[in-house]
């Protein structure tokens, strides 16, 4: 066989197996039982953040408690029920990051570089479902971490780490990113590709809890990113902190408390509008369009996607 018979047939066997791979996804997205997953996947992290929000709400008014995944989460194991219900969590999350690394399969634009980019936050976003996952295992089973105390040891370990700087630097550009990307996604109302089609009241009610849960989340999000910059910068571990010191940071600026309050019940919203997402879930593939894309149909034009 010749040598470009070869390169031929190893093409034709590399596309038969991506179609396979995108035939297996599309299957797995339009699972009844993975959908169902997904959205008990929604509503369970909906759950989190509207316990982070309240958490928060209470740190304002001078309570106690970490508020973030950590404490949410400890709250939930407290209950009488906490264990079975961190475990039903945990496997939904498994179930939700499925769905999300599905959707990979099913995006399509005009625009190759938006299908790549798209492609891989799914991907990401399906691993980090994945680690929730595992977080919310381990919690059933009864282990306990500070979300905070994590944010430093990993700090620590980094700064002790030859290059270990570097990495800490790359943490907090990767977590300010999301929180931008996040802030991003709220103000310009893109979160609204996750669900069906909605009209009226119902659109508008939906669409102002994702602008601020969004836009909240993203924000606490930054900070706690600048945070890890400063741990790296001033080779100081404890100035590393998560969510929850992102929170406390915003208490202590002036007027902090109401700020506070704000943000805080911008994770509330979010949680809402999770779980107004479990119920409108979209479904089939996202076609991506630009502002550019979207004046060029209401023109009449076309797109070949």
């Amino acid at each position: 066989m010749s040598e470009g018979a070869v390169a031929d047939r190893v093409t034709q066997l590399r596309e038969t197996a991506r179609e396979r791979i995108k035939d297996a996804a599309e299957r797995a997205n339009d699972h009844p039982k993975v959908r169902i997953a997904a959205r008990a996947g929604l509503v369970a992290n909906g759950i989190i953040h509207i316990l982070i929000g309240c958490i928060a709400i209470g740190i304002a008014w001078g309570a106690s408690g970490q508020a973030d995944q950590s404490g949410a989460l400890t709250a939930v194991g407290s209950t009488p029920v906490g264990s079975v219900l961190l475990w039903a969590a945990s496997a939904s999350f498994i179930g939700l990051a499925v769905l999300q690394g599905s959707e990979a399969a099913r995006v399509y634009s005009i625009h190759r570089k938006l299908v790549l980019l798209r492609r891989w936050t799914n991907v990401a976003k399906s691993l980090g479902y994945t680690g929730i996952a595992m977080v919310t295992a381990l919690y059933a089973l009864g282990s306990r971490h500070n979300g905070s105390e994590v944010s430093q040891t990993l700090s620590a370990d980094l700064l002790n780490t030859p290059g270990g700087v570097f990495a800490l630097v790359a943490v907090g550009v990767l977590v300010g990113t999301v929180g931008g990307t996040l802030i991003f996604r709220g103000l310009s109302r893109n979160f609204r590709e996750e669900l069906e089609p909605l009209s009226g009241t119902r659109s508008h009610v939906v669409v102002s809890l994702g602008l601020l849960g969004h836009t909240a989340k993203g924000v606490a999000l930054v900070i706690s990113g600048v945070l890890f910059l400063c741990a790296a910068a001033f080779a100081d571990p404890d100035a590393a902190r998560g969510v929850d010191g992102a929170l406390r940071v915003v208490a202590f600026l002036p007027l902090g408390g109401a700020l506070l309050v704000v943000v805080a019940s911008g994770f509330v919203a979010y949680g809402f509008y999770l779980f107004a997402r479990a119920r409108f879930l979209r479904k089939g593939p996202l076609v991506v369009v630009t502002r550019k894309d979207r004046r060029r149909l209401q023109r009449g034009e076309a797109l070949d996607i």
